[in-house]
């Protein structure tokens, strides 16, 4: 994990409060896609049984997504298509 995106995880985005954003998005076909195969693994995945805390090398798990769109203000939120882009319009703060 990035030590950046991992400060704002260990602080949950106190650094960013008050912040806003406004814009468009261009949302990649890989990025689609990645997120289409994370939403259909996630309808197949079988539990896994817990590892062992004293022998874990796997890195920490990244937060909940949902408790991070919890902190999100939406005001505007709308997906369209041009030139064949899917392009994310957003309006939102923290």
């Amino acid at each position: 994990m990035h030590p950046v995106q991992k400060h704002l995880f260990d602080t949950n985005f106190q650094d960013l409060e008050g912040t806003r954003i406004e814009g468009t998005i261009a949302l990649s076909d890989e990025l689609i896609n990645l997120g289409i195969m994370d939403f259909l693994s996630g309808l197949k995945s079988t539990p896994t049984p817990p590892a062992s805390k004293k022998n874990s090398t796997a890195p920490a798990a990244a937060p909940d997504p949902k408790a991070l769109l919890a902190k999100l203000d939406i005001e505007v939120l709308q997906v369209s298509a041009k030139e064949g882009k899917i392009l994310l319009n957003i309006k939102a703060g923290i």
